[in-house]
């Protein structure tokens, strides 16, 4: 009986932080070869048990209404870190979305200097001690 609670437990790991532990394996980047492929196979791993897991969860009949909310919520993480990493520039739910009216918020290009501006405008100008942060045009060291 013991084995069959670590086993549960095993199970209920994966269908809670399949999804969660894949989404940080993406955001590690590297630009040696062989740690990508490492974290490729290791991401893939982790994808594939969590989506096999959940899915094997959601279908069995009979279940409570909790245990399908954590499938459910395993499946959608395992999907988006499936996007992030091998599908970063496919939209799925946006069309759709926009078909029925919805438009999602989009990122605007900033132009100039990225620290210290948004798309609203200039986020922090001037630094502690009375110097710019040198990008108000006043040359590198900003105005004295």
């Amino acid at each position: 009986m013991e084995g069959l609670a670590y086993l549960v437990t095993i199970l209920l790991m994966i269908v809670i932080l399949g999804g969660p532990v894949a989404i940080l394996l993406t955001k590690i980047r590297t630009e040696n070869i062989v740690l990508t492929v490492l974290r490729r196979l290791l991401h893939g791993l982790v994808i594939t048990l969590s989506i096999f897991i959940n899915a094997t969860v959601l279908w069995k009949p009979n279940r409570t209404f909790a245990l399908y909310a954590i499938s459910i919520f395993g499946i959608s993480m395992a999907y988006i870190a499936l996007r992030r990493e091998y599908f970063p520039d496919v939209r799925i739910i946006a069309p759709i979305l926009a078909k029925f009216g919805v438009k999602l918020w989009k990122k605007q290009k900033r132009s100039g200097n990225e620290r210290g501006s948004s798309h609203f405008g200039p986020v922090v100008k001037w630094r502690r001690g009375g110097h710019s942060g040198g990008n108000d045009g006043h040359g590198p060291e900003g105005q004295h």
